[in-house]
């Protein structure tokens, strides 16, 4: 398999000098139409999608040929092109921002939808790869220092992606605003919207993954949905390419939690709706287990049990509080109580956090690696 970073994979600083910067992490504000918001997306980013394209689309077909060397002459490319339609059809305004963007940069439609769908193609291919790190946290209005809702999102990152990360504010001419957290503008992992909705995703390798949605695309519906109940429908169409698990957290503390793998749908069982919520890379739901790859994150289940433990009688918790628990605050030292430091569990110099308040539409990012001060956002 392919390892290692691609020739050229930097991108000068120039490219991204026109953004603003939130904690560290570059933000993109696009306004209008989805074509209008894909023709700023593509002028900002257009260096960097081009890179990362061609990076990924080498990645990817060095671990399906890694999975199964028979599958050496599939056409990648024409298998991407045959998810046009069916996205198409299924979401038009998603994909007029994705042709936008292909029209704005030069970069063949399927390669951007490779970016969108990443994950869940390594699933669908059967490749060997874990899944993207991630952590979720949904804190009750006890919790928190607010008095309200609160959800936490930790993306440990390969560092190889690091240089993508980016914050996108779409303000589109219908719908509701929100703000996502995306791999160069194309793959969100979470985010909130302006109907007062947190959205997270915790990336399983699934083995049953087959032609249909990618996950990414279901929590970026998500966040144009006007409710919460339409909300926790649009995370749950299948079938899937991939899996995961996606969370939604609104500002008067409703929630829920749906694991997905390609073909099985669970809702998660919540018997105590104001205790706190925390889920990583591996499935607890009996069925989507099932389908679970055995290639996983190793130190998932280690970091539930760390998370946990900082979070059951935590109070009034401020956001510098919470970056403590992913050591992305030194100056705050966890307590010696038995559990696994952060350091043994996730590297903070890969880490982006984010807190988002959806009753307050704010979030409070920090990127690990950085001088960057931990910055608010509103929506």
């Amino acid at each position: 398999m392919c390892h290692g970073q691609a020739p050229g994979l930097r991108i000068h600083p120039t490219a991204v000098a026109t953004l603003d910067i939130i904690g560290g992490i570059p933000v993109i504000n696009a306004i209008g139409t989805p074509r209008t918001i894909g023709e700023t997306i593509g002028q900002r980013l257009k260096p960097r999608l081009q890179v990362l394209a061609q990076y990924l689309k080498e990645q990817l077909a060095c671990a399906i040929i890694d999975a199964d060397p028979s599958r050496a002459s599939d056409d990648l490319s024409a298998h991407l092109k045959k998810l046009v339609v069916p996205l198409a059809r299924t979401d038009p305004s998603a994909w007029m921002e994705i042709e936008s963007i292909a029209r704005t940069t030069g970069i063949p439609e399927e390669d951007l939808l490779l970016i969108h769908g990443w994950g869940d193609l390594l699933s669908h291919y059967m490749c060997q790869v874990p899944p993207m790190r991630s952590s979720w946290v949904s804190l009750a209005a006890k919790h928190t220092d607010s008095g309200m809702s609160r959800a936490i999102y930790a993306w440990h990152l390969d560092a190889a992606l690091f240089p993508y990360i980016t914050l996108v504010r779409r303000m589109p001419a219908h719908g509701p605003a929100s703000i996502s957290l995306t791999l160069a503008g194309l793959h969100p992992v979470a985010g909130m919207s302006e109907a007062g909705i947190a959205v997270g995703a915790n990336e399983l390798r699934v083995s049953d993954g087959t032609e249909g949605h990618f996950t990414a695309h279901l929590l970026a519906s998500a966040l144009n949905a006007p409710s919460f109940d339409d909300a926790l429908q649009r995370i749950q169409m299948g079938p899937r390419h991939g899996g995961g698990a996606l969370h939604l957290l609104s500002g008067t503390g409703e929630r829920a939690s749906v694991e997905l793998s390609g073909q099985a749908t669970a809702k998660l069982q919540d018997h105590v709706n104001d205790s706190p919520r925390v889920h990583t890379n591996h499935a607890l739901d009996g069925e989507v287990m099932r389908w679970v790859a055995r290639t996983g994150d190793p130190l998932s289940k280690d970091r539930l049990a760390y998370l946990a433990g900082r979070v059951v009688d935590a109070r009034s918790c401020d956001p510098v509080f919470i970056a403590s628990w992913f050591g992305m605050m030194k100056t705050i030292e966890a307590p010696n109580d038995g559990f696994r430091q952060p350091s043994e569990l996730l590297s903070s110099a890969t880490t982006v956090l984010l807190i988002m308040d959806p009753g307050r539409k704010s979030m409070h990012l920090k990127r690990g690696g950085t001088p960057a001060r931990m910055e608010s956002i509103q929506l």
